[in-house]
């Protein structure tokens, strides 16, 4: 992808990652897995197990041009264990390569029961092979939810086989096996009384390294297994058989929290004292966890689904999702409120509550019933305000504890007016600058990436901060007398306001001068690669970009032919540019906007035709010609 070579703006910097496309290096291509056998064994266990996986794999990388390592990597938890690891390096097994078992990690925090299983493997030279075999054994079906078939390399054969005992009752479903090359087959184990369910696939192609694309469960061939109940010796075992059984687990789980009212009573008094209000408290809360706890991204494929004590995220100031949503419903509780825990699966999922496994959620947040409406208070995402959202949980099916009961709802759909960033300039020319007045407004995720950004900076140098991101570090970009909203309350729009001196602005040849308008220029240069990108892309969140440039025309000039207007509107996006001339001032109007955050690879050519027409628009100049 190109881009444009210019320091990019607020809206930008944050996209800049959303187009890079992460083709094959020299190093992918040199390793093959030539064969991944997994097998999964559903078998008794004992008292407080019932019932357990036994799950064997083998895989083999073969070197293709040159000496390199792999890793070898697996997780588990409190929920499974690993059994043993063993390595061959040319066939031969090699007892001096020892895997190493650790906790997982986030900033050297160990937060939950996760652990992880590495080893680095040689590939010794040019069509050395090298092999892992695994044993591991998974001790609650509950936490054996998905096997996917791709690879983070190519795989020449890979073979998966499930074998359900008739005792146990189990659904496996095959997901997005379209465009690949899987055969199933189904036997019947006399001997182990089972079903052996059997796949094999060839020529999988490795997964894809891109950024700001769909999540696996979109793309990738898997297998779901939904472990519905085991009719055992002893007697039936019920898992997940329907999503009423999903919510009883995980409301036995909330009922073992244990947290301390008298400290979240206090807390709450402590953080709304002097607020008259109930709107006054409720927001006082959220904005309180929001800017006190740190956000601890422990989520998908971690086997912690119990919510941290209330007290406990206090003390440490940090928690995970589970953490800040059970702290933000205990502390509203201790103040009369309706609120109450939720289960989300963010738009990384495919999934929804029709599927009765945990494969379908990954988040969990806070909901608030409040005089006949339902607000969805997410505390991880910093810096956004009380009834507006964030794209990852937008139109997410939502699942609400509700005694023994539980509510399905749905996080309303925001359109791309939530996420604003509006730009206004009254300018004159002043030698070879531009000077005048400029007020920056921004609203919903373009604020909460503004704050984000610039709350991580200490307060004496935050006026210097602000000033740099709206020069967008350009010299000739001088700002005075800036002025801003209360950037400690993000429930109202973020408003800045400064005077505006930007030198060198103004060119001239001969008797006429030329002017620039846009010094942003959104999305300049941001054309996919389609020769590389492999995926469809998704936008960071729904956006709303307005630029409106009003320009004195200079005394003893006229304005030679206006620059023509540009206007684009698609289904997911929609560009419109236009200039006027009406009483003696230019009127510079742009407005961008992305309508749906999903761009599929069938709109990447036209995406690609519209940007380069954006770009030649924003080449376009003012000129004034001397009377």
């Amino acid at each position: 992808m190109t881009r444009n070579p210019r320091y990019l703006c607020l809206l930008i910097a944050l996209l800049c990652t959303a187009y890079t496309s992460y083709a094959f290096s020299e190093e992918d291509k040199n390793v093959t897995i030539t064969s991944q056998k997994e097998r999964y064994e559903f078998e008794t266990g004992d008292k407080e197990n019932p019932v357990n996986i036994r799950q064997t794999a083998a895989i083999t990388w073969r070197c293709n041009q040159f000496r390199t390592t792999v890793p070898f990597v697996e997780f588990y938890d409190d929920r499974s264990r690993i059994d043993e690891v063993r390595a061959f390096v040319n066939g031969k097994r090699a007892k001096l390569l020892k895997p190493t078992f650790q906790n997982y990690t986030i900033d050297d925090i160990f937060y939950s029961d996760a652990k992880v299983c590495t080893m680095v493997v040689p590939l010794e030279k040019s069509n050395a092979e090298s092999s892992v075999e695994l044993e591991k054994t998974i001790l609650d079906p509950r936490y054996f939810s998905a096997i996917y078939f791709s690879n983070s390399y190519p795989t020449d054969f890979k073979e998966i086989e499930v074998v359900i005992p008739r005792w146990m009752k189990a659904e496996i479903r095959e997901m997005n096996f379209d465009h690949f090359t899987i055969k199933k087959e189904v036997t019947y184990d006399a001997k182990r009384d089972a079903d052996v369910y059997s796949y094999t696939a060839l020529h999988l192609p490795a997964r894809v390294g891109e950024k700001n694309a769909p999540g696996p469960s979109y793309v990738y061939p898997h297998l779901l297994v939904l472990s519905k109940y085991a009719d055992l010796k002893t007697g039936r075992v019920n898992y997940f058989n329907k999503t009423a059984d999903l919510y009883a687990w995980y409301r036995s789980l909330v009922k073992e929290i244990g947290d301390d009212e008298t400290i979240l009573k206090a807390k709450a008094l402590e953080i709304t004292q002097g607020i008259s209000t109930d709107t006054g408290k409720i927001n006082a809360v959220y904005y309180w966890v929001q800017d006190n706890i740190r956000y601890i991204a422990f989520e998908d494929g971690i086997a912690g689904f119990k919510p941290e004590k209330a007290q406990n995220v206090l003390q440490h100031k940090y928690g995970d999702c589970k953490g800040m949503a059970n702290l933000t419903r205990g502390l509203l509780k201790s103040l009369g409120f309706d609120a109450r825990l939720c289960w989300i699966g963010t738009d990384h999922i495919a999934y929804d509550y029709a599927i009765p496994s945990l494969a379908v959620d990954n988040h969990m947040i806070c909901a608030l019933n409040y005089k006949g409406k339902r607000y969805f208070l997410d505390a991880t995402e910093t810096y956004i305000g009380v009834d507006q959202y964030a794209q990852r949980i937008q139109g997410r099916e939502v699942m609400i504890e509700d005694g023994d009961a539980y509510i399905i709802d749905r996080v309303p759909q925001r359109t791309w007016q939530q996420n604003s960033a509006v730009e206004k300039r009254l300018l004159h020319i002043d030698g070879t600058a531009l000077a005048g007045k400029v007020q920056q407004q921004w609203d919903g995720e373009s604020k909460e990436f503004l704050l984000s950004q610039v709350h991580g900076i200490k307060k004496e140098k935050l006026q210097n901060a602000l000033v740099m991101y709206l020069a967008e570090d350009n010299g000739k970009y001088q700002i005075n007398h800036l002025k801003t909203s209360d950037i400690r309350s993000w429930d109202k729009q973020m408003d800045i306001q400064y005077e505006l001196q930007y030198k060198e602005a103004i060119t001239g040849f001969g008797d006429d001068l030329y002017a620039e308008l846009d010094f942003r220029k959104e999305f300049s240069g941001y054309t996919i690669d389609t020769a590389k990108r492999q995926q469809d892309m998704l936008f960071p969140f729904k956006q709303h970009v307005v630029n409106e440039t009003i320009l004195d025309v200079p005394a003893g000039y006229k304005v030679g032919d206006l620059p023509g207007d540009l206007k684009i509107d698609r289904e997911g996006y929609s560009f419109d540019i236009s200039y006027k001339l009406a009483g003696g001032k230019i009127t510079y109007h742009k407005e961008l906007i992305i309508k749906n955050t999903w761009l599929p690879k069938s709109g990447f050519r036209q995406w690609n035709v519209d940007i380069k027409a954006l770009d030649k628009a924003y080449l376009q100049q003012i000129t004034f010609n001397k009377k």
